[in-house]
C-alpha cells in the first residue's frame, strides 16, 4: 500500500513538472511597456543603393543613407487614461550622400522631439504622430516597426507565425531605400531560457512598379523589377516585456528603367540600369 502511494506521488510530481515546463515554454512576445517604465535604446540604420548603367546614357547612381540615434522609449497615459508610447529623441546623427557628395541634414531640430503612438487591444498600431522633419531620417518608421513583428497570442518554442505577404512587418525603415518594395515575413521562436526569448525571421522581398531614385542630376522616376531576401534576429525579455536587441539585414537586386518624354514622332529611348541595395537596421537596449 505504501509502495502504491509512493508511485502515485511520483506520477503526481512528474505531471506537475510537465505542466510547469509546458507553461514556461509558452510565452507572450508583445512589446508592452508599463506606464512609468523607461527604456533607452541606440538605433542604427544604413542603406546603400548602387545603380550601374546599362548601355550608353543608362541610369547610374550610388546612394548612401545612414541614421544613428539614441531614444528614450517610455509609456504615459493620455487624457482618456489610455497608455501612449513615446520615443524621445535624445541624440541623432544622419548622413546622406549621392555619388560621394554629402547632402545637408536637419537633425539638430529633432533633439528633444517625440515620436508618439498608441496600440489597440490586439497590440496593433492604432495611431501615431511625429515631427514631419523626422520622416526623412527613417527614425519614426523604425520605431513604429517595433510593434509589427509580434504574434497576436502566446507561442511555444519552435512555433512559427506570419508566412503571408503583409501579415507581419519587420524591424526596419524601408522608406530610407531608393526602391519601394513589399515583404513577406516568417518568424520562429527559436529558444526560451531564463525569461529570454530568441526570435528568428526570414524575409522575402519583391517589387514591380514605380519608385523614385536619387541621382547626381536629381530625383528620377523609374519602374523597377526586383527581388530580394533578408533575415531578422530579435532578443526579447519575456519577463520585462521589451526588446533587448534586434538586427535586420536585407539585400535587393533588380533592374530600373526610365523613359524620358520625346517630341511626337521621335522614338522613345529608355534609360536602364541594374541595382543592388543592401540594408542593415539595429536597435540595442542600453538602459
Amino acid at each position: 500500500m505504501i509502495y502504491k502511494g509512493y508511485v502515485v506521488w511520483i506520477l503526481f510530481l512528474v505531471l506537475i513538472a510537465s505542466m510547469s515546463a509546458a507553461a514556461q515554454s509558452s510565452v507572450s512576445l508583445k512589446p508592452v511597456i508599463k506606464v512609468g517604465a523607461e527604456n533607452r535604446y541606440v538605433v542604427n540604420a544604413v542603406v546603400d543603393t548602387r545603380v550601374t548603367a546599362t548601355g550608353g546614357g543608362g541610369i547610374a547612381s550610388d546612394v548612401h543613407r545612414e541614421t544613428t540615434a539614441t531614444v528614450l522609449l517610455r509609456a504615459v497615459t493620455n487624457e482618456k487614461g489610455l497608455p501612449v508610447y513615446q520615443a524621445v529623441i535624445e541624440a541623432i546623427l544622419t548622413h546622406t550622400s549621392v555619388d560621394g557628395i554629402g547632402q545637408p541634414g536637419d537633425e539638430a531640430s529633432l533633439l528633444g522631439q517625440r515620436i508618439e503612438y498608441r496600440l489597440d487591444s490586439t497590440g496593433q498600431l492604432a495611431k501615431a504622430s511625429f515631427p514631419e522633419s523626422a520622416t526623412g531620417t527613417g527614425l519614426p518608421e523604425l520605431i513604429l516597426s517595433l510593434t509589427k513583428w509580434a504574434p497576436a497570442g502566446d507561442v511555444t518554442v519552435g512555433q512559427s507565425w506570419g508566412t503571408g505577404a503583409g501579415d507581419y512587418g519587420y524591424i526596419a525603415a524601408p522608406g530610407m531605400a531608393e526602391v519601394a518594395k513589399g515583404a513577406a515575413v516568417s518568424y520562429r521562436l527559436s529558444s526560451l531560457a531564463g525569461g529570454k526569448a530568441l526570435i528568428e525571421g526570414t524575409i522575402s522581398l519583391k517589387q514591380s512598379g514605380a519608385s523614385l531614385v536619387r541621382t547626381s542630376q536629381g530625383k528620377l522616376n523609374v519602374n523597377a523589377v526586383a527581388t530580394g531576401k533578408g533575415s531578422s534576429r530579435i532578443e526579447y525579455d519575456a519577463t520585462a516585456g521589451h526588446i533587448i536587441s534586434a538586427t535586420t539585414e536585407t539585400s535587393l537586386t533588380g533592374r530600373l528603367a526610365n523613359i524620358p518624354p520625346e517630341p511626337e514622332g521621335v522614338k522613345l529611348q529608355p534609360r536602364e540600369g541594374s541595382f543592388v541595395e543592401n540594408a542593415k537596421f539595429s536597435i540595442t537596449l542600453v538602459q
